[in-house]
């Protein structure tokens, strides 16, 4: 649902209901449970969109490469299931993106040697992990408001390019968390600042209400994959080729302006709701725009690609030239952001 302007006085209500949650947490009148491992937490304070799953599988990626098995805890946002699913055991995936919701199923086609697991309950789902798959880590996505869990390690992802300081509250707004939940951050990651010039005045804000750590990263392309095959386009084969690009996601602008900055032509967005499901006749009418305006390719996100299976769309992809594209974080200080996750994990086992 997109935030209303009129529903400013239910923001003042929700506010008060974070400041009173976060107000019994502080006083430890509610109690954060331990899981027997190391736990990172990515999240962030405004809703959609600000880059926190590419976050994630960086992190998975470097503790993989130590060796490490981490497993990535998840809410399962919008899945056909409910309770605690097993999406990957860490050798293989075990239920389609309908049933384990569309990005832990993309996590789990990117980290085969990483266990998945989506749970509403947080803390079962990451004692599941440990106790029957043996990670030795875990990777809470989406975790900054879900305090019932310790962490050893909080990182706050913020869109560089959308600041949270600019917006209202749920529902009139973007934002979830208050600005003084800055301060129980270790970590702030400011996502896409090559989208934005006021990098520095965003950091004066952060100042403003946390000690954190301050790390910048990019958002970029890094494939461009046929939806049929998964054959990867040299990226610039497509530079001066017009598109129709299609999503449901957080900030599809931001769709636009990466395909924008690898020589795209967006000719025509067309935004669906976040995590949208789509219908036959949704698909349809993104052919019939392609068609109608003579477009290369038609395009959408890896996350959407794994809502585009079954009989819906099946004739879409076989029939139309319908390519997706893959999204990577650089970290621009990658080496010290490494070590801070290798020393979160042995400082934890007291290594």
């Amino acid at each position: 649902m997109k935030p209303v302007a009129a529903l400013v006085p239910l923001s003042w209500i929700y506010g008060c209901g974070v400041v009173l949650r976060n107000l019994f947490f502080d006083q430890e009148m509610f109690h954060a449970e331990h899981v027997g491992v190391p736990v990172i937490s990515v999240g962030n304070i405004s809703a959609g969109g600000t880059g926190k799953t590419p976050v994630v599988e960086s992190i998975a990626r470097t503790l993989a490469e130590k060796g490490i098995l981490a497993g990535i805890i998840s809410r399962g946002y919008k899945r056909s299931t409910r309770g605690l699913v097993a999406v990957s055991d860490g050798k293989s995936l075990k239920v389609t993106a309908q049933e384990s919701g569309d990005e832990p199923h993309q996590l789990a086609m990117h980290l085969p040697q990483t266990v998945i697991v989506v749970d509403e309950q947080r803390v079962r789902g990451a004692r599941y992990a440990v106790n029957s798959l043996g990670v030795q880590a875990i990777i809470l996505d989406d975790g900054f408001q879900h305090r019932a869990i310790h962490r050893d390690l909080d990182i706050v992802v913020i869109d560089a390019s959308r600041s949270p300081f600019a917006m209202r509250m749920l529902p009139a707004g973007y934002r979830r968390d208050t600005y003084s939940s800055l301060k129980r951050g270790d970590i702030v990651l400011l996502t896409k600042v090559k989208q934005t010039t006021t990098v520095d005045r965003l950091e004066e804000r952060i100042r403003k209400f946390s000690d954190a750590k301050i790390f910048t990263s990019t958002f970029s392309v890094a494939a461009f994959r046929r939806a049929k095959t998964k054959f990867s386009v040299n990226l610039e084969s497509v530079k001066g080729k017009k598109a129709v690009a299609f999503c449901g996601i957080g900030q599809p602008e931001s769709f636009r302006a990466s395909l924008e900055e690898i020589g795209v032509h967006v000719v025509s967005l067309m935004p669906f709701e976040d995590h949208h499901s789509y219908s036959r006749s949704d698909l349809a009418r993104v052919a019939t725009e392609q068609e109608k305006l003579s477009a290369e390719y038609i395009v959408t996100t890896e996350k959407d690609m794994a809502r585009l299976s079954g009989s819906a769309s099946g004739d879409f992809l076989e029939k139309n030239p319908v390519f997706y594209v893959e999204m990577r974080t650089e970290i621009h200080q990658q080496k010290e952001w490494d070590a801070l996750m290798l020393s979160t994990i042995k400082k934890k086992n007291g290594q």
